[in-house]
């Protein structure tokens, strides 16, 4: 009987508890990251699926988000709509921004294709083997994504499906804190 007494009170407070969860993430700090410190990201030459290079040096400007997924697991299949979405989302500004899809665990060119155009991937894919993310530190999951800023740096690492708001927040804030320091240098 106590519990339904207190029923409409402890649906108020998990009411709060999540209206103040979502005002606390609008707040202009910025995210928590996983990366102790901002350490340089490894430079790297790699070939897309059409054969194009893609490197450090083509993206070196811009912030890269360096996304490892696999063909079988069902949160990379969840996952990259919301990376599709996040950079379509910032309108003029989203050729700041670079996502590079890094296939790991799959050879089959033509599961990896259909794959991609089922998600509606629009970002350049490269098939690797594992070995290449330990250039990143390794990865413990599929998916792993990591975040490099405008200098190069690797500044964050995601294990697991990436939220798409925390990932989106973090990427507004380096690009206004980008645009900031841009301004800053042109005065």
């Amino acid at each position: 009987m106590t519990f339904l007494t207190h029923r409409p009170i402890a649906v108020l407070a998990c009411a709060l508890a999540l209206a103040l969860g979502v005002s606390c993430s609008t707040s202009k700090a910025p995210p928590a990251r996983s990366i102790e410190a901002p350490r340089p990201a490894p430079e790297f030459s790699i070939q897309d699926l059409d054969g194009n290079t893609i490197d450090h040096a083509s993206l070196k400007g811009k912030i890269v988000v360096i996304n490892f997924w696999a063909v079988w697991s069902p949160s990379c299949a969840r996952e990259i709509p919301d990376l599709v979405q996040i950079r379509e989302s910032f309108g003029k500004d989203k050729d700041r921004i670079a996502i590079v899809g890094i296939c790991l665990e799959s050879k089959n060119l033509s599961d990896i294709k259909s794959f991609a155009t089922q998600l509606g991937i629009n970002y350049p894919i490269s098939i690797q083997e594992n070995n290449f993310a330990d250039q990143f530190g390794g990865i413990d999951a599929i998916p792993s994504t990591f975040v490099i800023d405008p200098g190069w740096n690797l500044v964050n690492r995601y294990t697991g499906k990436v939220l798409r708001e925390e990932l989106r927040y973090e990427l507004q804030y380096m690009l206004d804190e980008f645009s900031t320091k841009e301004k800053a240098s042109h005065n």
